[in-house]
């Protein structure tokens, strides 16, 4: 198969994901992966006036372009959630941004993005 056909004939990916909360449990979560015009909307969204990324809200925007209720076009989160995601339980949000960040095409298996400055680093790295 060329590869222009099987850009043509690929899908989008999901993946389901179960995200324990304090005081609620295990709850399970579809991330969907976004086309790349959308994934670049994503980041354009979360630039700085400086053009540096913002980091927290590229994490908040990511989740809530990314996650769906399990096999509905029912997106788990909306805009107006910001705030209440920023304020969640941070084991609970790596988590489903770890699955977000894979569905959106921000962060490879071996690759992690640090909080202190933003850029990927190679997590295989011994240095």
């Amino acid at each position: 198969m060329k590869i222009r056909d099987a850009f043509i004939k690929a899908g989008h990916t999901s993946e389901i994901v179960t995200v324990t909360l304090p005081d609620v449990g295990e709850i399970k979560v579809e991330v969907r992966s976004k086309t790349v015009d959308e994934q670049y909307a994503l980041i354009d969204k979360t630039r700085k006036p400086k053009g540096d990324i913002d980091a927290r809200l590229l994490a908040v925007e990511t989740i809530i372009a990314t996650a769906y209720e399990p096999g509905t076009d029912d997106r788990a989160f909306d805009p107006a959630d910001r705030d209440m995601l920023l304020g969640s339980d941070s084991g609970a949000f790596q988590s489903l941004l770890a699955a977000s960040n894979r569905a959106a095409g921000l962060q490879g298996e071996d690759e992690v993005v640090s909080d202190l400055d933003e850029t990927p680093v190679d997590a295989t790295s011994t240095s």
